[in-house]
């Protein structure tokens, strides 16, 4: 097994072809022997064969041609050098060679990049409706597989039968509620670190209702009467009054005040006959 760990893009593999005797009989064993922030390099030792012998590679069963562009092959085809190595590279490679002797000698290794997560994508600010779903994205790269899990205004929070993480990392929260809003961010852990995506913010808007209604009053000539009407909603909702279908006049003593979500309008007047 030949395994990468902690390395940084870009950075190049050697993988080398080595020790081939004249009977081509024995297998090839390479190994790591350095493993720096650029380069992973495996001793070179001479080919040994008489004749010479041709060495070709294979990724994965497929022969690698000399032509290919993401592979460089040197040193007498005993040098497969991998440069800008992706996760896409893993896989088993083989070196083989034959000098038309006896069998051809073949030596295999697994290539396995191991890496610390990555976001690659990241959860956008979201603006929904009270009752609505929210789907946040989470696409990460790592490898072993990070774990997945979400935290909200730096709690972390917990699945539930309206709270789900999905396994590619996307949290979905069903029947949004007015809590729901606040500060979400991803966490993608494996063994070699942890990441976190960008911090979004959900708001969760709800329509104006009315929570009170102003209620019929008696009240005499002269006097001073107040109805009140509180409602609620996500921006909070302006308030206005009508008498008889028209808006009342500004010349009129109309306050009002809000307290967070809830909005409570208070109309003042004097009663005189054009009330009645």
């Amino acid at each position: 097994m030949l395994t990468l760990y902690n390395v940084y893009i870009p950075y190049i593999i050697h993988l080398i072809c080595i020790r081939i005797y004249c009977t081509l009989y024995h297998r090839l064993h390479p190994y790591v022997i350095h493993v720096s922030l650029a380069t992973l390099t495996m001793p070179l030792s001479p080919l040994d064969s008489r004749p010479s012998a041709d060495v070709t590679w294979t990724r994965n069963n497929h022969p690698i041609p000399y032509y290919e562009s993401r592979y460089t092959i040197r040193e007498n085809g005993q040098m497969l050098l991998i440069p800008n190595v992706k996760e896409s590279d893993n896989g088993e490679y083989c070196c083989v060679a034959n000098n038309g002797i006896g069998e051809p000698a073949k030596s295999c290794g697994a290539l396995q990049l191991k890496m610390k997560p990555q976001i690659k994508r990241h959860p956008t600010n979201m603006t929904l409706l009270i009752e609505s779903k929210a789907v946040l994205p989470c696409v990460t790269l790592g490898n072993p597989k990070p774990d997945i899990s979400w935290i909200k205004d730096d709690a972390l929070m917990t699945v539930s039968d309206r709270i789900t993480i999905l396994d590619y990392g996307t949290l979905k929260i069903h029947n949004i509620k007015k809590e729901d809003a606040g500060q979400y961010r991803c966490v993608a852990k494996n063994s070699f670190g942890i990441a976190f995506s960008k911090p979004v913010t959900i708001e969760v808007q709800a329509p104006a209702r009315i929570l009170r209604v102003p209620k019929d009053k008696r009240v005499t000539f002269g006097s001073e009467v107040s109805l009140e009407c509180n409602a609620t909603g996500n921006p909070i909702p302006a308030i206005t009054w009508l008498e008889n279908g028209n808006t009342v006049s500004t010349a009129l003593h109309l306050i009002r005040h809000s307290l967070g979500h809830l909005k409570a309008g208070v109309l003042v007047l004097s009663v005189t006959p054009k009330h009645c």
